[in-house]
């Protein structure tokens, strides 16, 4: 199945961009990736990709490869997937076997992903799995390349979800996001707000947020996006003083006062008695999604995995 790997070696080059970008969803090395490739160009008699800057371009005859084989590398993975499936019978179905690779981003993997993994080692010890953490923009590109077969993703709740043709995102869960500021900030007061989780919540403008800094996850992310997009529809923009992936360090720094931080729930430690949660008019969420390439549908092990989150998550 030499031949299958180089293919996705250069499907993964071609979204990635790069062969280190493609060598990092792929977990190979740099050198891997490009042997792979040389291997399709000697075997093709073509050139594939080329250098263009920093990054890889591939040949129109590549695009030509790609667009005539993939399907053929889709099909031959259902008929092997249907030959197991046949000669294992229903007792062998039953206790399902296999190995899935797990792109998950961060809360989700504190909240859910370790807890159902330990369960099913438990249930199906036949199944074994390898995880990675990836956030959406990094994670659905990873699944369509074939470099991982399951993704938990998410999106704002109002904004457009992702669309890919291959792929099929199942909306599992709705996760709201606070403000989080310092329980002394002269934007805690006594007002009760709306939350049914916690009843020391107050509510805020967006309006009242404007003057204020705030910490984000960095330029590219979702929840990055979100806060820009918060803002931005009443034609205002967030003064970002820090940029840090890890939200229990953005409940750091709102702790000590140095920026207000929106932190959705799913996965967030007990709030320091220091801090308190605001709550805006309406208040953001995130559409947690798991997604799975559709051709990979009657997989058993990716069905297993993929129902017992969505159990989990509902």
């Amino acid at each position: 199945m030499d031949e299958l790997a180089c293919l996705r070696a250069l499907q993964a080059v071609h979204v990635h961009g790069t062969v280190t970008a493609a060598a990092g969803v792929l977990h190979l090395s740099p050198s891997a990736v490009s042997q792979q490739i040389k291997r399709l160009e000697r075997a093709s008699g073509r050139v594939l990709t080329l250098a263009s800057g920093r990054r890889v371009v591939l040949t129109p005859a590549a695009h030509a490869l790609l667009e005539t084989a993939l399907p053929l590398v889709d099909q031959l993975a259902r008929v092997l997937t249907d030959c197991d499936s046949g000669e294992d019978g229903p007792d062998r179905r039953a206790q399902v076997v296999g190995h899935v690779r797990i792109a998950a981003f961060a809360t989700a993997l504190r909240a859910h992903v370790v807890t159902v993994l330990a369960h099913l080692r438990q249930e199906h010890p036949g199944l074994t799995w390898s995880l990675v953490e990836m956030d959406p923009d990094r994670a659905l590109p990873a699944l369509t390349a074939g470099a991982v077969d399951i993704a938990l993703v998410h999106h704002w709740q109002g904004q457009p979800a992702p669309v890919h043709p291959s792929l099929t995102v199942t909306g599992a869960h709705h996760d709201p996001a606070d403000v989080i500021c310092r329980r002394d900030d002269p934007l805690a007061d006594t007002t009760p707000g709306a939350d049914d989780e916690d009843p020391d919540v107050d509510t805020v403008s967006v309006e009242q947020l404007t003057t204020r800094g705030w910490v984000s996850t960095g330029t590219g992310t979702v929840c990055h996006d979100w806060l820009l997009h918060m803002f931005a529809r009443g034609g205002r923009r967030p003064d970002i003083v820090a940029e840090v992936p890890d939200f229990t360090l953005h409940l750091e720094l709102a702790r000590h006062g140095l920026a207000l931080a929106l932190v959705p729930r799913m996965g967030r430690p007990p709030l320091h008695e220091e801090l308190t949660t605001l709550a805006l008019p309406e208040a953001p969420a995130r559409v947690v999604s798991v997604a799975h390439r559709s051709n990979q549908d009657d997989d058993p092990a990716i069905t297993l995995l993929r129902r017992t989150l969505l159990s989990v998550l509902h």
